[in-house]
C-alpha cells in the first residue's frame, strides 16, 4: 500500500505538471509562433488571431469532464488517467510538429486550434482527475497537505514553461527551438505512463452503475465545486492575468516593472502552498479555506481602492501579494475538501465538471469583465466588486459545507 501510495502520488504529480506546462507553454509562445502560422497577417493581428485560440478550452474541456468523467467513475481512476495522459502527450507533440503558414498555408492555423482544442479536451481529465487519484490514496489526515503539494505542481509547471522560455529567448533560438519545448512535454509523459503501470486504483473506487443518475443526484455538489473552483482560479486570474494589464492604466507603474514580479509571485505561491495546506492538516481545511474567503471579501474594494493612482512599486506588490495571500490559503486544501463533498461513484464526473465550468465561466473571464466594469464605472475599485461577489459566493459554499459534514458527525 505505501509503495502503490507513492507510485500513485508522484504519476499524478508528474500529469498535473505536464497539464500545466502545456497551458502555459502555448501562451508563453504565442508571440514567437504567431507569425510562422498567421504569415499572411500583420503581426498585431497575428498575435490577437493566436490568443484567440486560448479561450477554446472553454469548448473542449466541459465535453472532456464528462467523458474523462464517466471513464474514471464507470472503469477507474487509473484508466481514466491513462487516456487522459496519452491524448494529452500525443496533442503537445503533435502542436509541435505542424507545419507553417508558408507550407500548407491556410490550413496551418487551422491545424493548431485543432491541436488545442484536443489538448484542452485530454486536460480536462487530467488535473482534477490526479487530484482525485491521488487524494483517495492518502490518508484522511494528511489530505490537506497532499492537496497543498498537489496544487505546487500546478505552479511548478508553469514555472518550468516559463524559465525555458525565457532561457530559450535569452540565447536567442526560440525561434528554432520552439518545436523542441512541445516535443519535451509530450515525451515527459513516458515517465507518467512508467509510474502509473505500478499504480492500482484503492478500495474507495466504488464503480458508477448509473452516470445520469448519479449526476443528477450530486446537483448540490457540482453548485459548489463550481462556485469554490471559481473562486479559486479568479484570485489566480486577478493576480497574475488582471495586474498585468490593470496596474499601467490606474498608476504610474510601466507594464515592464509589473511583468517582473510575476515569476517572483509564482514562487511565493508555490511556497505558500505546503504552508496552508500544513495548517488545514492542523486546523481543519473548512477554516483554512474560510480564512481566505473571508479575508478575500473584506480587503477586495479596499486593495483595488489603494491600488488607485499608486506611485509606488511597493504598493503595487502589496495588493498583489495580499490577493495572492488570500487565494493560496483557500486554494491549498480545495482539493482534498471537494474530495468530501462527492461520493466516489460521482467523484470524478462531478469534479473534473465542477472545476471545468467554475474556471472556464467565472474565472477565466474575470479580467476582461473587471476591465468592462472599470470603463464603465471609472472607478480603480470597480474589479473589487467582481472579487467581493465570488468571494461571498465561496463563503456560502464552504460554511454549508461545514454545517453538513458536522451534523453529519453529530448523528
Amino acid at each position: 500500500m505505501r509503495n502503490n501510495s507513492f507510485y500513485s502520488r508522484f504519476a499524478g504529480i508528474i500529469g498535473n505538471v505536464l497539464e500545466h506546462y502545456d497551458t502555459a507553454l502555448f501562451a508563453l509562445l504565442a508571440p514567437f509562433i504567431a507569425p510562422l502560422f498567421f504569415d499572411n497577417r500583420d503581426p498585431l493581428t497575428a498575435l490577437i488571431l493566436t490568443y484567440g485560440m486560448l479561450p477554446l478550452g472553454m469548448l473542449a474541456r466541459p465535453v472532456g469532464s464528462l467523458f474523462f468523467g464517466w471513464i474514471g467513475d464507470r472503469f477507474g481512476r487509473r484508466q481514466a488517467l491513462f487516456c487522459s495522459l496519452f491524448g494529452m502527450a500525443l496533442a503537445t507533440v503533435c502542436i509541435g510538429s505542424l507545419p507553417t503558414y508558408r507550407q500548407v498555408g491556410s490550413l496551418a492555423p487551422v491545424l493548431l486550434a485543432l491541436g488545442r482544442l484536443l489538448q484542452n479536451f485530454f486536460a480536462a481529465g487530467e488535473a482534477t482527475g490526479g487530484a482525485i487519484f491521488v487524494l483517495e490514496q492518502t490518508h484522511s489526515t494528511k489530505r490537506g497537505l497532499i492537496s497543498s503539494l498537489y496544487d505546487a505542481s500546478s505552479v511548478g509547471g508553469i514555472l518550468i514553461a516559463s524559465g525555458l522560455v525565457t532561457w530559450f529567448s535569452y540565447l536567442g533560438t526560440i525561434d528554432q527551438m520552439w518545436r523542441v519545448l512541445f516535443w519535451a512535454g509530450g515525451f515527459t509523459a513516458v515517465f507518467g505512463f512508467f509510474f502509473r503501470l505500478k499504480t492500482v486504483d484503492t478500495g474507495e473506487f466504488v464503480r458508477s452503475k448509473d452516470f445520469f443518475n448519479g449526476l443528477k443526484e450530486q446537483k448540490r455538489a457540482l453548485i459548489s465545486i463550481v462556485l469554490a473552483s471559481g473562486f479559486s482560479y479568479t484570485t489566480y486570474s486577478f493576480a497574475f492575468t488582471l495586474m498585468n494589464g490593470y496596474i499601467p492604466l490606474v498608476t504610474s507603474i510601466g507594464r515592464s516593472d509589473v511583468m517582473k514580479v510575476n515569476t517572483a509571485l509564482l514562487v511565493v505561491d508555490m511556497f505558500l502552498l505546503p504552508c496552508f495546506g500544513y495548517l488545514a492538516n492542523r486546523f481543519s481545511k473548512e477554516r483554512v479555506m474560510l480564512f481566505g474567503a473571508v479575508s478575500s471579501a473584506v480587503t477586495a474594494i479596499p486593495l483595488f481602492y489603494l491600488l488607485g493612482g499608486a506611485t509606488s512599486l511597493g504598493t503595487v506588490i502589496g495588493v498583489r501579494l495580499a490577493i495572492v495571500f488570500f487565494g493560496v490559503a483557500f486554494a491549498a486544501p480545495y482539493h482534498a475538501w471537494a474530495l468530501e463533498q462527492v461520493p466516489p461513484q460521482s467523484r470524478y464526473t462531478v469534479l473534473s465538471l465542477g472545476y471545468t465550468l467554475g474556471s472556464q465561466l467565472i474565472g477565466a473571464p474575470a479580467s476582461a469583465i473587471c476591465l468592462c466594469l472599470y470603463k464603465q464605472i471609472g472607478w480603480s475599485a470597480a474589479p473589487g466588486l467582481y472579487l467581493l461577489g465570488v468571494s461571498l459566493a465561496a463563503m456560502y459554499v464552504v460554511t454549508v459545507s461545514a454545517k453538513i459534514k458536522l451534523s453529519t458527525k453529530v448523528n
